[in-house]
C-alpha cells in the first residue's frame, strides 16, 4: 500500500513526458512585422529547402512544422540544416534570412518588411501643346464617361 504514493507521481510525469506537444516537437516560427514594428498579415513565407510556403496570421505570426517531399506530402523537417526563409507581399522588398535549424523548437527574429520605394524623375519627352490643336478626340473615355 505504501509503494503506490511512490509511483503514481513517477506515471505522471513519464505520462506528461510522453503527451504529444510536450517533447521532440519540431517547429520553426516567427513574426513579419512593418518598420513601426506592427504585425503584418497575408504575407507569403516560403522555406527553402522544403517546398513549404504559407500565410502570416492576423498577428503576422507563422509556424513551420513540416516539409514537402518530391511528391508533396508532409515530412519532418530535417535536423541539422541550413535554410533560407523568404518573405514577400506586394508593395514591399522581399526578404530573405538564412537559418541553421538544429532540432526542436527555433524561434526566429522577427522579419521586418520595407516598402518599395518609386522614384519619380522628369520626363524627357517634350510634350508641347501646339502639337495636338484638336484636343476633342482621345484614345478613351471623356470626363463624362461618353
Amino acid at each position: 500500500m505504501d509503494e503506490i504514493p511512490l509511483r503514481l507521481p513517477s506515471l505522471l510525469l513519464l505520462g506528461l513526458a510522453l503527451a504529444p506537444g510536450c517533447a521532440g516537437k519540431r517547429l520553426i516560427t516567427g513574426q513579419v512585422v512593418d518598420r513601426n514594428g506592427q504585425p503584418m498579415d497575408r504575407v507569403i513565407v516560403s522555406l527553402d529547402p522544403g517546398g513549404v510556403e504559407l500565410i502570416t496570421d492576423s498577428a503576422g505570426a507563422f509556424t513551420i512544422d513540416y516539409l514537402r517531399d518530391e511528391e508533396g506530402e508532409r515530412i519532418k523537417l530535417d535536423k541539422k540544416t541550413d535554410y533560407t526563409l523568404e518573405v514577400f507581399r506586394t508593395g514591399y522588398h522581399v526578404e530573405r534570412r538564412d537559418f541553421y535549424y538544429k532540432r526542436g523548437e527555433l524561434l526566429l527574429e522577427p522579419v521586418t518588411m520595407k516598402e518599395d520605394t518609386i522614384q519619380l524623375r522628369p520626363s524627357e519627352d517634350v510634350i508641347d501643346p501646339e502639337r495636338f490643336p484638336d484636343r476633342t478626340h482621345s484614345a478613351g473615355s471623356n470626363y463624362e464617361g461618353e
